[in-house]
């Protein structure tokens, strides 16, 4: 099998977990570094904003309400107050791995940092996101990276803690793509390097937008910059790649949202086979996480894809499974597409 063989192998074993940390639209304020103080003062209801429909505001107003239940409650509490929101607001499914970031932050701040106690009081309600904001928020500040990262996520070692180790990595370097990905590399497996690769990738290319990550001048740069994103993930070595290539139409849908077939025709210039089939599922994927409750746009969107058909399809099970916290598998998108043809095709493929 050669090296690209190998590629495509890998980004079919990882799609699922890739799609469970998504980037979303530029649409809520940029944070500080530092976690929001928990507020105890009464909120708005989150269900205003989104009659509103001001998706910065539907953030702001739910992570204000959900940091109180936290403040008030526990960790606990919090999530599954969310997980809760997210269910009467479909809206919500945008921002609300932001939201569970940013619990994760002020989850370690209360446990003295503390993060195994934080993982611990945790759920994976918004794919994971509060596990990653207390990994991130952990190593961020860690001195000794390369041991702690070992030891964070340990002895469980789940996929979703060497996520947020991949955050946690691009906190501690600045930015550093290169220096991270050999932080990754020090996972104990290539699956689990994969893993910390998405919260890398996820970093870069989300940090100015809604997925509230603190900015470094490359990620700001790029994440404006769809082209300049692209060119980018074409100099990224073989086995992060396919993490690169999935998070970088989030750059181009910041820029141009709801463009699903733009960013596919500017999947099919990524400039090699990898590099389009795994940017196709992205798009897949980002049809489900932003409209979770219309899957049409997505069959049109796939349906449309000549050659990058099948990834697309691939990408939308992917996502349809996080939506559904796991408890349906990714095929079972593939009956709610309309059309028997591409039904049939959804079956075959994912």
């Amino acid at each position: 099998m050669g090296p690209l063989a190998r590629a495509l192998a890998l980004a079919i074993a990882v799609v699922v977990s890739l799609a469970s940390c998504s980037a979303s639209d530029n649409v809520a304020p940029t944070p500080s570094a530092t976690p929001p103080a928990p507020m105890v003062m009464p909120v708005p209801m989150p269900s205003e904003a989104a009659e509103a429909g001001d998706a910065a505001t539907l953030f702001d107003t739910t992570r204000a309400e959900v940091t109180a239940e936290q403040s008030a409650h526990g960790n606990g509490a919090a999530l599954a107050l969310l997980e809760q929101r997210i269910g009467e607001i479909p809206a919500l499914e945008g921002v609300c791995h932001a939201i569970a970031h940013e619990l994760g932050h002020a989850a370690v701040m209360k446990a003295d940092a503390n993060a195994r106690t934080a993982i611990a009081e945790g759920s994976e309600v918004c794919g994971g996101g509060y596990t990653h904001g207390v990994v991130e928020m952990a190593l961020g500040d860690s001195k000794h990276i390369e041991r702690d990262l070992l030891r964070i996520c340990a002895p469980a070692n789940t996929g979703s803690c060497f996520h947020g180790v991949g955050h946690g990595a691009m906190f501690a370097t600045g930015m550093d793509v290169d220096e991270s990905m050999r932080l990754c590399d020090l996972a104990p497996s290539r699956m689990l390097s994969a893993r910390c690769g998405e919260g890398i990738f996820m970093q870069l290319f989300s940090s100015d937008l809604s997925a509230q990550h603190v900015a470094g001048e490359q990620a700001t740069d790029i994440s404006h910059h769809p082209n300049q994103a692209r060119a980018y993930c074409r100099t990224i070595r073989t086995d992060y790649a396919p993490n690169c290539w999935f998070y970088a139409p989030t750059v181009y849908l910041a820029e141009s949202p709801d463009d699903y077939p733009g960013a596919m025709a500017w999947c099919r210039e990524a400039g090699s086979e990898l590099g389009r089939q795994v940017c196709a599922r992205g798009v897949g994927s980002r049809t489900v996480k932003y409209h979770p409750d219309d899957l049409t746009i997505g069959a049109g969107v796939c349906a449309a894809a000549g050659a990058l058909k099948d990834s697309c399809l691939q990408g939308m099970g992917s996502y349809w499974s996080v939506h559904h916290g796991g408890e349906v598998p990714s095929s079972d998108v593939c009956r709610h597409l309309p059309g028997k043809r591409l039904r049939a095709d959804c079956r075959r493929v994912v």
